[in-house]
């Protein structure tokens, strides 16, 4: 684990999946982030909670060769490479990623994987990938943020009015959202042509999550509610009622191709806005 604390913020980033587990200003009794205390740390199994690096797929292995679902960073090591105090209140940490892991039949194409984690009074996330090799590759790519909300019943998401999204729990039907997004049961979409910027307003801890992602096209927004994280090891029966992910990434139709010696960055931006 690496942890940080500055004149801004404490953070938690396990170096296993490459993972912000903990992100809370000092000006908050809660943190931004949930994490399930039920999250198992062993090695093979993601980290329930925090911000999980999905790459180079997000969802069910595309090619159904039973590889991990959203791909297999978050479930191996990431080695650090630099950490630096910008000033008293912002501190960058740096991972790496590579094609030297021992899952050598998971992805058999070279690539450097990098994330840039600044935490400040705005958590900034810079995931870049790099293809190393001699032919083209292309990824789906998410930060699969879960945020730590007083009642999901009364959570709204603002920023994804009127855009179609792909219903995964109803066979993965085209629909069109109406109005604000709220959540009383299980949710599960893929919004398309989404906005480049979301906020979370959470009216029980009396603030307002604001996602910045200006790279993206997509957004993901899911809860599990009781029935689901029931069938969750890593999940406590309630926990659905204190969190909501909202994810920002390249997905589904935003498939990013990556060319030989070039790359491409994911970025997310999060920071909490007046009530």
């Amino acid at each position: 684990m690496i942890k940080v604390d500055n004149g801004s913020a404490r953070a938690l980033i396990s170096l296993y999946g490459g993972q912000v587990l903990s992100f809370q200003p000092l000006e908050q009794a809660e943190d931004v982030l949930f994490l399930s205390g039920q999250s198992a740390y062993t090695e093979g199994k993601a980290i329930r909670g925090g911000i999980p690096v999905c790459w180079p797929w997000f969802g069910p292995d595309p090619k159904g060769l039973q590889r991990p679902n959203h791909g297999f960073v978050r479930n191996h090591f990431w080695q650090l490479t630099k950490t630096e105090a910008v000033s008293d209140s912002e501190t960058t940490v740096s991972l790496r990623f590579t094609d030297r892991f021992k899952q050598e039949n998971t992805w058999r194409k070279p690539f450097l994987l990098m994330l840039d984690i600044s935490i400040g009074p705005i958590l900034r996330l810079k995931l870049t990938t790099c293809n190393t090799g001699n032919e083209p590759f292309s990824i789906t790519q998410v930060f699969h943020s879960y945020f730590r909300v007083g009642d999901i019943k009364r959570v709204q998401v603002l920023g994804l009015e009127d855009c179609d999204y792909f219903d995964k729990l109803d066979q993965g039907i085209q629909k069109t959202q109406k109005g604000i997004v709220t959540v009383a049961r299980e949710v599960d979409r893929v919004y398309v042509e989404a906005y480049k910027n979301l906020v979370i307003v959470d009216p029980v801890l009396k603030r307002r999550i604001h996602i910045n992602s200006p790279n993206t096209s997509t957004a993901v927004v899911w809860n599990p509610w009781l029935k689901t994280s029931k069938k969750m090891s890593d999940l406590a029966d309630t926990d659905y009622q204190r969190f909501i992910c909202v994810e920002a990434g390249n997905v589904a139709f935003d498939l990013i191709q990556v060319q030989p010696g070039s790359q491409f960055s994911l970025q997310a931006n999060y920071s909490l806005l007046p009530d």
